[in-house]
């Protein structure tokens, strides 16, 4: 076009561009087929992955939130503490949604809340992390303007994701598990996270053994059983916090069972003493009433508290005979 004018000729090349780059994208999306399989069936219950990111999705509460499902549903899926709300940064959940067909496309279909500032292509890239994108939200939403969003109404925003079909539930595979693709990922890695086969995961998504094309995408990842997460790294640290309590409790029960040991030994003696001092005092009640019986026909009883007291403890100064003081 050399005949437009300059600023002409620049605005046709952007917008050369700009079509270009929906085309690659689009073709990107492709990559894996999100189409409903003929043979699947017309909706499931699947899984997709999230990962925990501050500052406004570090719990299950919050993240439940957007999905539209119970914090309870993802603690299970995800191999969580049904208590454990807290999370920490990069921790991978799975979330539970039901897939359908949308037109010859497979979603699961999420209510969203539309707040201040938020765009399709904003809610799709930090709210659900890619799972979706905004031209699939404008498919869904074409009476919106992407960018104008009013504040409070609700907005469905469709998840990529998809059914088995008959073939791959004759070969027990049970779920196709939507995973955003990270740069640094790699065939290996993923199979190992999820236990799933490598050769699945190829031949499910398109992109050979190299997958860098689909760094930020959405892909499937094709497995048997529902995946057991490993804990996140706040479990070793809950752990390492955990283990000096454990032992200062250890020691504090330790040392209140010695304290009582000390305690009982101490009683028992004391009361040993007690009995001793009796059994001294009656042996010398007995002395005195067999001293004193050969002078008084009915002797006159005292205590012996009272006899040790008048005679000084039975002082020699006191003794006037074998067994007889004076008082």
């Amino acid at each position: 076009f050399p005949f437009l004018p300059l600023h002409s000729q620049i605005l046709c090349l952007v917008i050369m561009l700009f079509s270009t780059n929906i085309v690659a994208q689009s073709q990107q999306d492709n990559r894996t087929n999100f189409s409903c399989p003929s043979d699947s069936p017309p909706s499931c219950e699947t899984y997709v992955t999230y990962i925990a990111q501050s500052p406004n999705f570090l719990s299950l509460t919050n993240i439940s939130n957007i999905f539209d499902t119970s914090p309870l549903s993802i603690a299970r899926a995800s191999n969580l503490e049904p208590m454990d709300d807290k999370l920490v940064k990069d921790q991978v959940l799975l979330v539970p949604v039901t897939c359908g067909c949308t037109g010859n496309r497979s979603f699961a279909n999420i209510s969203y809340e539309i707040n201040q500032g938020d765009s399709f292509y904003f809610v799709a890239t930090t709210s659900y992390e890619n799972l979706t994108n905004w031209r699939a939200v404008m498919d869904l939403n074409p009476v919106l303007s992407s960018n104008k969003l009013p504040i409070g109404i609700q907005v469905v925003f469709p998840l990529f994701c998809k059914c088995p079909s008959k073939n791959q539930l004759d070969k027990e595979i049970k779920y196709l598990i939507t995973y955003v693709w990270k740069p640094g990922d790699n065939v290996s890695l993923v199979s190992d996270k999820f236990g799933a086969s490598p050769e699945d995961i190829m031949s499910e998504n398109n992109y050979g053994q190299n997958f860098t094309a689909a760094n930020n995408l959405p892909v499937l990842i094709p497995v048997t059983r529902l995946p057991v997460l490993a804990r996140s790294p706040s479990d070793g640290r809950k752990g390492g916090i955990r283990l000096p309590v454990i032992i200062g409790i250890s020691l504090g029960c330790t040392l209140l069972v010695l304290v009582l040991a000390v305690l009982l030994v101490y009683v028992y003696c004391l009361k040993m003493k007690t009995l001793n001092r009796s059994a001294s005092s009656a042996e010398t009640a007995d002395k005195l009433l067999s001293g004193v019986s050969g002078y008084v026909s009915k002797p006159t009883m005292y205590e012996t508290d009272a006899i040790m007291e008048a005679t000084t403890n039975l002082s020699e100064q006191c003794k006037i005979g074998e067994s007889v003081y004076k008082a």
